[in-house]
């Protein structure tokens, strides 16, 4: 039997926001990571008269990361900033077509992201370039986690366009409009 449209978007909607949720979850981490590293790179630079020479480039890597992971999941729970005032001011059937128009625009955006970061990762590893510092980290391991939060961050795009069009209300957080 197939599935009626509004329950094959809703499994799409759950199957995105779990992928959001384990972003969210390597986002956090990748912000850990960086604390520990820049930790370790003050205490061995100040402590120990070393630096390491590592710790800079690829805490640069991990804030990449963290933040598109981050916008993601940011998106799903209503932790972003959104202005609802305009909204508010204006006829509910009017704004539904605004909110419905946003989020195809970030989704088209989003996508473009996710095409240009996916095409930099393939070239890195086609070409097998490295960072240019000392610590020569093959560039298409930090490019691709940058090409997944780009994806991830657009398939939560296409999953608040899809709650939108069955009539649910964007997620939004305290404080935050």
């Amino acid at each position: 039997m197939a599935l009626k449209p509004h329950h094959a978007a809703q499994r799409l909607i759950q199957a995105i926001d779990r992928l959001t949720d384990l972003g969210g979850i390597i986002a956090g981490l990748s912000l850990l990571g960086i604390f520990l590293l820049i930790g370790a790179e003050i205490f061995s630079r100040n402590l120990l008269s070393h630096s390491l020479h590592f710790s800079w480039d690829l805490s640069g890597y991990l804030m990449g990361v963290c933040f598109l992971l981050a916008s993601a999941a940011a998106l799903k729970s209503g932790g972003h900033v959104r202005v609802t005032a305009f909204l508010e001011a204006i006829p509910r059937p009017v704004g539904r077509i605004l909110e419905h128009a946003a989020c195809l625009a970030g989704f088209a955006i989003a996508v473009c992201l996710s095409v240009a970061m996916i095409d930099a990762a393939w070239l890195s590893h086609v070409r097998g370039t490295t960072a240019a510092t000392a610590f020569r980290v093959p560039l298409v391991y930090p490019q691709a986690a940058l090409a997944f939060g780009a994806v991830l961050l657009a398939l939560q795009c296409l999953a608040q366009f899809l709650r939108l069009l069955m009539g649910e209300a964007l997620a939004t957080g305290k404080g935050l409009e």
